[in-house]
């Protein structure tokens, strides 16, 4: 079980119940602090929550079901054929009434001719031709630009290079995309409306993705499987859902710095957890200073150099940052704590 803490406004966590009572202990959590229990809506004391823990996972949000939208095409369906019965006599009268208007046409004509049967084709306009062919053009090219962006979706490791070729780079346009939609409203995972390709490449990565506790928004989760663990080709995946990304937690993932061009593409993250992710390393860190919305950062167990402390001071929006077992010195985190004093750092 884990908890948020609230603290004149700001809040802080995930903690363990372990990590608060020590953080109680040592005043780096307080007896007037407010807490939230994972998963829960209502606010109470810390040494309350403390008291009163009990386990209780947070279940994960399922996929949006794809037998649901089937369904409610069935039903729209079967209330078109019932109201298309009801309309069924009027269009039988309407028939009726046509053809017998056409009776009197050809009885007309068969009078002034004679007895013979003229039948007279109306020629379609030129300008209603041009129409014909322009409607056709442009459905055609709708069809084959969407079976391309499906495909590069599908396999963009393969696809994007062929794509590239001709001028198309589809790197340069989703970022662009997500860009212009960070600013329209996030949704939850049962609200996003993907494929059902699109979601079965997510399944198969082994990825997590639930909703997030009081804010519209997913988290996404690595595996705690060694096997299952996220890789740099997981986040490109994840791309799809990336102005919906709050919260992205790579804990003893097998992600590398290179990773990190795809997680700057997720314009509205908050929280980012890196702990024990061995691939990456101080440099990386540089990476993130153009995440506007960064204000968690959790950089426990990763191998860094005093050059981090530069990067990590470069961060304008951070309010948190945790900092176990890094290999920073006292200086180096002296140093970190003076330049931002608003910021609640935990060395250990």
């Amino acid at each position: 079980m884990r908890i948020y803490v609230s603290r004149s406004g700001q809040t802080f966590g995930p903690y363990t119940i372990e990590e608060a009572k020590s953080f109680l202990g040592t005043n780096q959590l307080l007896a007037s602090d407010f807490a939230l229990i994972e998963g829960s809506s209502e606010w109470k004391s810390l040494p309350e929550i403390l008291s009163q823990a009990q386990t209780d996972p947070q279940p994960e949000i399922p996929f949006q079901s794809q037998e649901k939208l089937h369904v409610v095409a069935n039903q729209n369906q079967e209330k078109q054929k019932s109201e298309a019965l009801e309309e069924s006599p009027k269009v039988s009268e309407s028939k009726i009434k046509k053809k017998s208007d056409s009776s009197k046409k050809v009885q007309k004509i068969r009078k002034s001719k004679g007895g013979q049967i003229i039948m007279v084709a109306q020629e379609k306009s030129f300008f209603s031709k041009i129409l014909s062919v322009a409607f056709i053009f442009i459905l055609l090219f709708l069809l084959a630009i969407g079976g391309i962006v499906g495909a590069y979706f599908a396999m963009p490791s393969k696809v994007g290079p062929i794509l590239g070729r001709f001028g198309l780079e589809m790197d340069n346009l989703i970022e662009d995309s997500g860009n212009e939609s960070s600013s329209s409203e996030m949704k939850n995972p049962s609200e996003i409306m993907l494929s059902e390709d699109s979601w079965n490449t997510l399944r198969s990565s082994g990825i997590r993705i639930q909703s997030v506790v009081g804010e519209k928004g997913v988290q996404v989760i690595s595996s705690v499987d060694p096997d299952l663990a996220m890789k740099d080709d997981d986040l490109e995946k994840l791309m799809i859902i990336a102005p919906h990304i709050i919260s992205l937690d790579l804990t003893d993932s097998k992600v590398t710095n290179a990773g990190l061009e795809y997680i700057v593409k997720m314009p509205n993250l908050k929280k980012l957890v890196l702990e024990g992710t061995k691939g990456v390393d101080s440099s990386a860190i540089f990476k993130l200073k153009t995440l506007s919305s960064l204000q968690h950062l959790n950089l426990i167990r990763l191998k860094l150099d005093p050059t981090a402390i530069d990067a990590l001071i470069g961060l304008e929006p951070i309010q948190e940052v945790y900092l176990f077992e890094t290999g920073l010195g006292e200086a180096d985190i002296k140093r970190l704590k003076n330049s931002r004093p608003k910021v609640f750092i935990n060395s250990g």
